[in-house]
C-alpha cells in the first residue's frame, strides 16, 4: 500500500462561547472527527492528532482503504492522486 502525504482536509473551528474549559472546536467534516482546545490553535493541534490516531487504528484493522473511500477519498494504486474537490463560493440570501 503506498503512503499518502498531503491529503487536502477542511478544518472548521468554532467559538462556543459558554465552553470556559475549551471554547474552540475544530472539526474536519470529511472524516467527521473534531475536538476542542482552549485557543484556537490548540483545537487545531488536538484535531489533526485524532485524525491521526483514528488512521493508525483503521490501518491496523485493516481498514484503511475502506474508511477513506467511506469518507471520500478514493484510495487505490489508480486512484491515488484523486481527493475531493471542494469547491467554494458565494451564496446569495436575502433578508428582506
Amino acid at each position: 500500500m503506498k503512503q499518502l502525504s498531503h491529503v487536502p482536509i477542511t478544518v472548521k473551528v468554532l467559538y462556543e462561547e459558554d465552553a470556559k474549559d475549551a471554547p474552540y472546536v475544530a472539526y474536519i467534516p470529511e472524516f467527521d472527527i473534531s475536538s476542542c482546545g482552549k485557543t484556537e490553535a490548540k483545537a487545531i493541534q488536538n484535531v489533526k492528532e485524532v485524525l491521526e490516531i483514528t488512521l493508525v487504528k483503521v490501518k491496523s484493522e485493516g481498514r484503511l482503504d475502506e474508511f477513506l473511500e467511506e469518507s471520500g477519498y478514493p484510495y487505490t494504486t489508480s486512484s491515488a492522486s484523486m481527493y475531493p474537490k471542494i469547491i467554494i463560493e458565494q451564496f446569495p440570501f436575502s433578508f428582506a
